[in-house]
């Protein structure tokens, strides 16, 4: 009988339930048709929103972009125009050290220099008649220690600009490498 009265009061339950489920479904139904159009609306004002910043964000990029390549461009033009110095320098360098050795080697033959000649060397084999076999060695000009000086200060120069060079080179290719990485290129 016990259980006879639990069961019965277990339907009432249950239908209780039941009636109160469908009273609280009727009004959420015509509510939520009533929200779907407002709820739309929202969502696409949401995505105007999203899609606007992310064109901004996107020409930000671009236009940043275009600024690191024309201080790229800008570099790698210095670099280029300083490498062309250096050449220059350096060929001017080469022109004078050549005029100064014909310029000497002029004036040896206006005077009438003869290379001295080394004990048991071939002077000897002039004096009887025998032709000298040609050797790998040549005279070398010797320079005064005003004209050495003044080159070695001038390739030290030339060293200086290389290596400025050098280094302006190492930071373009690393900053080429890290615009690079951050575009995703690999």
């Amino acid at each position: 009988m016990r259980q006879n009265m639990l069961l019965e009061s277990l339907e009432q339950c249950c239908g209780g339930v039941h009636s109160l489920r469908t009273q609280v479904n009727k009004p959420s139904q015509g509510t939520c048709q009533q929200c779907l159009p407002s709820l739309e609306s929202a969502c696409s004002k949401q995505a105007e929103q999203v899609n606007a910043r992310l064109q901004k964000g996107l020409l930000e990029l671009r236009e940043e972009e275009a600024q690191k390549e024309s201080r790229l461009n800008a570099t790698l033009q210095q670099l280029l125009h300083s490498s062309h110095e250096g050449n220059a320098r350096l060929k001017l360098l080469e022109e004078a050290s050549g005029l100064r050795v014909m310029a000497s080697g002029a004036a040896d033959s206006r005077v009438g220099h003869q290379p001295t000649q080394r004990p048991g060397g071939l002077g000897a084999a002039f004096s009887l008649g025998v032709k000298p076999f040609p050797s790998g060695l040549k005279e070398q000009e010797v320079t005064s220690p005003l004209d050495m000086a003044s080159m070695e200060k001038a390739l030290v120069a030339i060293a200086t600009e290389l290596q400025k060079v050098h280094l302006q080179l190492s930071r373009v290719i690393e900053q080429a490498g890290t615009s690079r990485k951050n575009r995703g290129d690999t």
